[in-house]
């Protein structure tokens, strides 16, 4: 197989931090990359699995809970779609 070089700049603790999972998983960070962009030339999308949430959702996350805990803005639970679609309409 022909190769060509690549050439990237990247923040050296993400660096870091992707050679030491691409080594717990057993593969080098070359083909890693060299199979994400196999997928993306195949494919023409990108896939990302976000294990951090947002700010955004942070947030939304932390005031879902406060509501909870005080009983607000509950609605539920539902025992069939027909009562959560009312809900929604309501």
């Amino acid at each position: 197989m022909k190769t060509s070089a690549l050439s990237i700049k990247i923040d050296p603790k993400v660096k870091h931090e992707a050679q030491k999972v691409a080594d717990q998983l057993g593969f080098t960070l070359s083909a890693i990359i060299n199979a994400s962009l196999k997928n993306l030339a195949r494919s023409k999308t990108i896939s990302y699995s976000l294990l951090e949430p947002s700010p955004f959702l942070k947030k939304a996350i932390r005031q879902t809970r406060r509501d909870r805990a005080k009983g607000d803005n509950i609605i539920g639970p539902f025992h069939n779609v027909d009562d959560f679609m009312k809900s929604l309409r309501s």
